[in-house]
């Protein structure tokens, strides 16, 4: 009886080991079957930025690739941390990707409420783009020259705005504080136009923003860039001087945009989603996002890991020589 009862049991444990075999997909039948619907690309951001300006070209041209749609779900909130937070709690199917830049490396850098491990909670797909940060003042603000610059933040108190506390601009403006004698008041806003708007007005003197964010006010004339934070001009601001150029130090700083997926995705759904993507960043879109600032960049999921890495290290660093207030 004892040999039967064993027998039963171990008759039902192997059909149930069947069963959930037979439910379970396998990595053929992941590959096979997807994408078999619409694909949601979170960007961490409002409607509209800078943000909108790439991902939106490259989502359409992502979908195109994979043969179905990828619609851009902005989610917005808490310097991206909201939008990002979303996406590591979705559920690993390739069905939700997000969107993200070097806001993964700075804002664990000062916030100390982030929940999510961009190391951890995300596997890299491809870095998709970079762009530069622009020092921009009014057509009218005194200082052309780096010393120029300095000499007036000697006489009176300089201010400058950026999208918020923790944004590279933020800290690019902080880590210029710690190799140089100038000295400015960070002025964080809910945005880059805001700060745009403001410094257009009279409200703060510069704005420090990425290039597609100033350019139409600069080639309107209603700002006057002072200098890119970059080893090179900016392909789209080329009458505006590096910060070496202008007599200040090399602050060489790309913000970078990349495609993550959350943690245990399926490793053909993985191969599927960058193959897409190396699809994606073709010649077409390249001059397409080169007219509006951005430098298409492929690349292996390595870069992207360690690019995040690289700047946490970089950005704790910073934050502790220029005394930065966390959060």
């Amino acid at each position: 009886m004892v040999e039967r009862h064993f027998n039963s049991g171990r008759r039902r444990a192997l059909l149930g080991l069947g069963t959930a075999l037979i439910s379970t997909p396998m990595p053929h039948a992941w590959a096979k079957d997807f994408p078999s619907r619409a694909i949601s690309l979170v960007v961490p951001f409002p409607p509209g930025g800078g943000f909108d300006t790439i991902a939106r070209p490259f989502a359409d041209r992502l979908g195109k690739a994979l043969g179905q749609s990828v619609i851009v779900d902005n989610r917005p909130g808490s310097g991206g941390n909201m939008g990002t937070d979303v996406v590591a709690r979705a559920a690993s199917d390739g069905y939700t990707l997000l969107f993200a830049n070097d806001y993964l490396s700075t804002n664990p850098s000062v916030n100390r409420n982030v929940r999510y491990d961009p190391l951890r909670d995300f596997v890299p797909v491809s870095m998709v783009g970079t762009t530069q940060v622009v020092m921009a003042v009014r057509p009218d603000f005194p200082a052309r020259s780096f010393e120029e610059l300095v000499a007036l933040s000697k006489q009176r108190s300089l201010s400058y705005g950026t999208p918020g506390a923790g944004t590279s601009p933020h800290l690019v403006g902080e880590y210029l504080s710690t190799i140089s004698p100038l000295r400015s008041l960070h002025v964080p806003y809910k945005g880059t136009a805001p700060a745009v708007n403001d410094a257009m007005g009279g409200q703060i003197d510069m704005v420090y923003a990425t290039s597609p964010s100033v350019a139409p006010q600069i080639a309107a004339g209603k700002l006057r860039g002072l200098a890119v934070f970059g080893e090179h001009r900016s392909t789209q601001l080329p009458d505006v001087p590096t910060l070496q150029e202008i007599g200040g130090p090399p602050v060489n700083y790309e913000v970078w945009y990349c495609v993550l997926a959350p943690a245990s995705v399926p490793a053909p759904v993985l191969a599927a989603v960058r193959e897409a993507t190396r699809k994606a960043l073709d010649a077409d879109l390249a001059a397409r996002l080169a007219k509006l600032g951005y430098a298409v960049r492929q690349s292996g999921p390595e870069e992207v890991t360690r690019a995040i890495r690289d700047g946490l290290q970089r950005w704790k660093t910073v934050v502790a020589k220029a005394k930065v207030s966390i959060e």
